[in-house]
């Protein structure tokens, strides 16, 4: 090939700049080579003798000669673009250093005649707390919290529930219960139990204190553990299960002088003054040793929340303060450092936040009085609830004490005493409610026979029955 030249599809010379091939890439680039050779070819076959397969076969080699050459010519072109772009950043590398030389060499030269420019770091405007103009105020438009409204209320008026800590800590105790357990193997092993208890007296010979009856429920052997981590074995006295009162007792001569001049005995108040709002602190021991004398501040939430108990609709004291495992036992006192009420563990939903329950004072001294002096207590030996005159009203009723379970073994079973029956007098007075029922028992002595007017219901609407019962002793029949 002398010469190159342009044809089209048809053999054509295609008229132009027929050396300038510079502008032509890729395919069309290929087109033109390709459509060079067949022209050279055709010229090459009408001057030669060349037979059919030989003019194909040149064809053929020509072509795959020119194509290596294109390919060479387009890798020989991405080469030169990457070398423009290394030198580029090659260039851009040697000029910023070239710059920093400069700037650190000519800096003290500047700073001296001309002055610094260049913006230095201010050590002066660190924060620091210890820094008494990082954490007041610099300007108008910013203002600091004021203390000093803080400081005359604290001055004033002071958080009773420090004060009572201090006061109720010598007072309260952990108690650990061990019984004994079984596997599903039937095997037998030991298991503890931990709860908190209230000092609350003393004899010549013993201190007294008093805890609930689940906490020693079963147990085999009791240990008291005082503020000072004292431990020290006790002896139940006796509890009463219906409502939740058991009392320990711990001999003088078990424990050092040092522990007996420190220990106090708990002021119990009137929580028949206590009002719903009013400041509530549990004490106790959650969760065991390792969190005695935890210290937790609520409300009184309510008063006389019911539990059925036996002859008894027992009232209880609801409570924000935290109540958990281990607080059954404690003590729920008010702002003078008076304990108001026993907190129970047992009587609280674990499904519910912020409702823990206590045994009102006022309810727990005549049983705690009793366990302490051995005294028997009568019973009647029933559960039920008060019918009020809106109930009977309504039911169609009459106002007295549905009767909703017999206690087995007690007089009132023996007596013919049924469920559904409705007591409404008990040896001559009038009965309305469980309160009105105790206080009738009470005037007698356990093995005293006594007569009981119950209203039993028939297919002819209810009948009078009267029963004679004899009243039993209230631990024999728990």
């Amino acid at each position: 090939m002398d010469e190159f030249k342009r044809y089209d599809e048809n053999g054509n010379e295609i008229n132009g700049n027929e050396n300038n091939t510079n502008n032509l890439e890729g395919n069309d680039y290929d087109d033109i080579i390709e459509t060079t050779i067949i022209k050279s070819h055709i010229n090459e076959s009408n001057n030669s003798n060349l037979s059919m397969d030989e003019h194909n076969q040149a064809y053929s080699n020509q072509c795959f000669q020119e194509r290596i050459k294109n390919e060479e010519r387009k890798v020989r072109k991405r080469n030169f673009t990457w070398k423009k772009v290394i030198a580029s950043v090659l260039v851009a590398v040697l000029l910023g250093g070239a710059f920093q030389i400069g700037m650190v060499v000519t800096k003290p030269f500047f700073e001296k005649y001309v002055g610094s420019t260049i913006s230095q770091k201010d050590d002066s405007n660190q924060f620091s707390f210890g820094d008494t103009s990082n954490t007041t105020t610099l300007s108008e438009d910013l203002k600091e919290v004021s203390s000093e409204y803080t400081s005359i209320i604290n001055e004033k008026y002071k958080s009773p529930v420090v004060a009572i800590a201090e006061n109720m800590k010598p007072s309260i105790v952990t108690i650990t219960s061990v019984v004994t357990a079984k596997d599903w193997f039937n095997n037998q092993y030991e298991q503890e139990g931990t709860g908190s208890g209230i000092i609350f007296g003393e004899n010549k010979d013993d201190i007294y204190i008093v805890t609930n009856q689940h906490v020693i429920d079963g147990a085999r052997n009791v240990v008291v553990t005082f503020f000072n981590s004292e431990n020290i074995n006790a002896k139940v006295v006796g509890y009463e299960r219906d409502y939740d009162l058991a009392v320990l007792s711990v001999a003088k001569k078990d424990m050092k002088n040092e522990l007996l001049n420190s220990i106090k005995i708990a002021k119990l108040g009137d929580s028949a003054k206590i009002k719903v709002g009013e400041l509530a602190v549990a004490i106790g021991n959650p969760l065991g040793k390792q969190y005695s004398n935890t210290v937790t501040v609520g409300y009184i939430s309510a008063i006389n929340r019911t539990l059925e108990s036996t002859d008894k609709s027992l009232p209880l004291i609801q409570t924000d303060a935290a109540i958990n495992p281990g607080n059954s036992g404690g003590a729920l006192v008010n702002a003078q450092s008076e304990v108001i009420g026993i907190n129970s563990y047992k009587l609280a939903s674990t499904d519910i936040e912020g409702m823990g329950f206590a045994i009102p004072v006022n309810e727990a001294k005549p049983i705690i009085e009793d366990i302490v002096n051995q005294k028997d207590r009568p019973a009647l030996g029933i559960r039920g609830i008060d019918v009020t005159e809106e109930m009977g009203d309504f039911y169609g009723l009459p106002i007295g004490i549905l009767v909703k379970e017999v206690t087995e073994g007690s007089g009132a079973q023996k007596a013919g005493l049924r469920s559904q029956d409705i007591i409404f007098e008990f040896g001559g007075a009038k009965i309305f409610n469980f309160e009105d029922l105790q206080k009738e028992i009470e005037k007698y002595e356990v093995g005293d026979t006594v007569s009981v007017k119950v209203a039993r219901k028939t297919n002819k609407g209810f009948k009078k029955v009267e029963l004679n019962v004899k009243l039993t002793d209230r631990q024999s029949i728990m």
